[in-house]
């Protein structure tokens, strides 16, 4: 039995809410396949932020019902020789553009096919060099929403065959865990790609080989001012100040690398 995906779509992008951008797309999704259900994830992603974008579809993704599709896209390149891509997990669909975006996502399923967006018959008639959203991936979505499989919008690509970040890789030796910064919130809180189930209580954290704090449990762990780390509710270690930026004050960005050093005990 063929998967069925939609009503439910959702959209994240850096396209911002002040020009009339998100708003386009949304109308394309509509005007094909007008019972769709269009939920904004986010469109504050700084600019051009490519490693930012993954790390907030790969947090908020998997609270959405099964058959949801994703639109995903930071897209600096847009135009240029790159793939226009669909991703199907388990139970959803993440239409991109094939830069990365999607890394931290296909880290967490095991079961993948990946398609390029080639069939321009599921596109809109003219299609702009700068705006593959609104006139390729939007369509794209309402189709499949309407009932067209993925075989049908593209062309099936090897998964190994697609582009993914680099420096995204979190390395365990010995007792301490190495990633980096992914995003910063905000808050001005740093949201690194380690995942919670490799942050050990009591931790030293290091950002950019400068000692910061140690793991805790929350904002309010240490006084007004310090620096905390702390497994967050999104699923990933997070480094914040107490009531303070922590991207200001510790002076870190997407990009900084962070180290956990495991209490001597637990080597």
């Amino acid at each position: 039995m063929m998967k069925t995906y939609g009503p439910l779509i959702t959209f994240t992008s850096d396209f911002g809410t002040n020009d009339g951008y998100t708003g386009s797309v949304k109308g394309v999704i509509h005007n094909i396949f007008p019972q769709a259900q269009i939920v904004d994830i986010c469109h504050q992603i700084e600019p051009w932020n490519v490693a930012s974008g993954a790390w907030i579809i790969a947090s908020a993704y998997k609270y959405f019902p099964k058959g949801t599709i994703h639109i995903v896209v930071v897209d600096p390149q847009v135009g240029s020789s790159q793939k226009r891509i669909l991703v199907q997990g388990e139970s959803e669909l993440f239409i991109a553009p094939d830069n990365g975006i999607l890394s931290l996502v296909m880290k967490e399923q095991a079961s993948w096919k990946a398609y390029e967006l080639n069939k321009k018959e599921y596109w809109l008639p003219y299609v702009s060099n700068t705006f593959h959203t609104r006139d390729i991936f939007a369509p794209v979505a309402a189709h499949i929403a309407a009932g067209a499989s993925p075989s049908e919008v593209g062309t099936e690509i090897a998964v190994q065959s697609l582009h993914y970040l680099e420096n995204q890789e979190v390395c365990t030796t010995g007792g301490i865990v190495s990633g980096r910064v992914v995003h910063v919130d905000r808050f001005g809180n740093l949201i690194t790609n380690i995942p919670n189930d490799k942050v050990k209580p009591k931790s030293a954290c290091f950002l950019d080989d400068l000692k910061v704090g140690s793991v805790n449990n929350t904002y309010s762990s240490v006084t007004e001012g310090m620096a905390v780390a702390f497994p967050a509710s999104h699923g990933f270690l997070e480094i914040a100040i107490h009531q303070g930026r922590a991207n200001e004050i510790l002076k870190a960005k997407v990009g900084s690398q962070v180290a956990l050093e495991a209490p001597q005990k637990d080597q």
